[in-house]
């Protein structure tokens, strides 16, 4: 589904939504347990790749509803009152740690949901405008003043973020992204690009993305720092005190409990991937999406070895083909697409996993001191914390 799996994607686009709007109704659809697990399996499949003794873990707090914000555009006269609108649909992190567990580096972006109809262009519609005013044009010399709904009543806080990269006095370009979620299918160049782009404006006012890249992408660009404009780092213990930036995002992020949410057909507020990955069907169209068969790390060819120890002599491609020929019904004329979708609805497990995080217990991470104590959390959020990417930087 990150990736090529559209049929998952368009059967969640014609299921049905009850009372939900579609952007909603895929929101929740990536906070499901198989998703969660999917992004993780993938993550750590790309890392695994450059033979990283790594871990990863996703988790996926979610919110009904979202935080609103209330800011001054490029030429918003003092006396007029100041435009509100969505601050954000999702708060995406991304955590590296040591590998005995101590944080390193962590990275945050707002991102703004769309639902679209062409993979690089952002819909119209009065709501979508002054999400780009705010995006795009607020002044950052000024305040911006987050509530937690629609009434300006009891602010999480103002924020004012002063001039950013290179000078940026306007936008919130180091801070923010759109992403645009396929309405079934993209209209211009149907299937070629995945059902998920990340993207920004070519320039202000302008619908075009330019350039847009896959949600994987562009969360394995934050967590290789290749892109650095991709997210803005959240400090920690005293640099945190002057960053007004660390504050909003752990204003908004608050204090959360792992309860059931009774409005949203019973799902959990917070989703941790599994340690160990047994689904064959995430397995499979992880690796089936891999830009080189050819790259696998020991842990996937002790995967197939201990399910088909026999087949040790053969190649990687090989030994996955062979071993989902046995999982799936005889059907020698079924397409890459069939067997995805047969493996999605089965529900099957392998007998071995692929092991992805060590910890026995898979409670989400402590909230920082510097959090807030309030009612929390603001806003959805999806944690993305790698371990064992980064030795720990010790103190002088």
């Amino acid at each position: 589904m990150w990736e090529y799996d559209w049929l998952a994607w368009n059967a969640r686009a014609s299921s049905p939504k009850n009372k939900w709007a579609l952007e909603r109704w895929f929101l929740m659809y990536l906070h499901q347990q198989q998703n969660v697990d999917r992004l993780a399996l993938a993550v750590m499949h790309r890392l695994m790749a450059d033979d990283k003794n790594i871990q990863v873990r996703v988790q996926s707090i979610w919110v009904d509803g979202t935080p609103q914000a209330a800011f001054s555009p490029k030429g918003h006269l003092p006396h007029e009152e100041r435009p509100q609108c969505e601050l954000a649909d999702l708060l995406l992190c991304v955590r590296l740690e040591s590998p005995n567990g101590q944080l390193q580096r962590e990275q945050a972006m707002l991102i703004q949901a769309k639902v679209a109809s062409d993979h690089d262009e952002l819909p119209g519609g009065e709501s979508t405008h002054t999400e780009r005013q705010l995006l795009e044009d607020c002044d950052r010399n000024q305040d911006i003043t987050v509530y937690p709904g629609v009434k300006r009543k009891k602010p999480i806080g103002d924020y004012q973020l002063g001039n950013g990269a290179n000078k940026q006095a306007y936008g919130l370009h180091d801070c923010a992204r759109y992403l645009l979620m396929a309405n079934q299918r993209w209209g211009k160049v149907d299937k070629a690009f995945a059902p998920l782009q990340v993207g920004w404006p070519l320039c202000s006012g302008k619908k075009q993305i330019t350039p847009p890249e896959p949600f994987l992408d562009a969360v394995m660009s934050m967590v290789a720092g290749t892109k650095p404009e991709l997210g803005r780092e959240i400090k920690t213990g005293v640099d945190a005190l002057n960053c007004v930036w660390t504050k909003m995002v752990n204003d908004l992020r608050g204090k959360y409990l792992p309860v059931t949410m009774k409005g949203y057909n019973k799902q959990r507020r917070v989703r941790t991937s599994a340690d160990t990955v047994k689904s064959p069907y995430l397995v499979y169209s992880v690796l089936s999406e891999s830009r080189n068969f050819s790259v696998m790390s020991d842990q996937w060819h002790t995967w197939l070895s201990l399910n088909w120890p026999y087949l040790r002599h053969r190649s990687g491609l090989a030994r996955i083909m062979y071993y989902f020929k046995q999982v799936l019904p005889k059907k020698s004329r079924w397409d890459h697409d069939k067997r995805l979708e047969y493996l999605r609805k089965s529900g099957v497990d392998g007998y071995e996993g692929i092991k992805i995080w060590s910890d026995n217990s898979n409670v989400p991470p402590a909230a920082d001191s510097n959090m807030t104590d309030g009612n929390g959390p603001h806003i959805s959020t999806l944690v993305i914390t790698i371990r064992g990417l980064e030795p720990e930087r010790r103190p002088d």
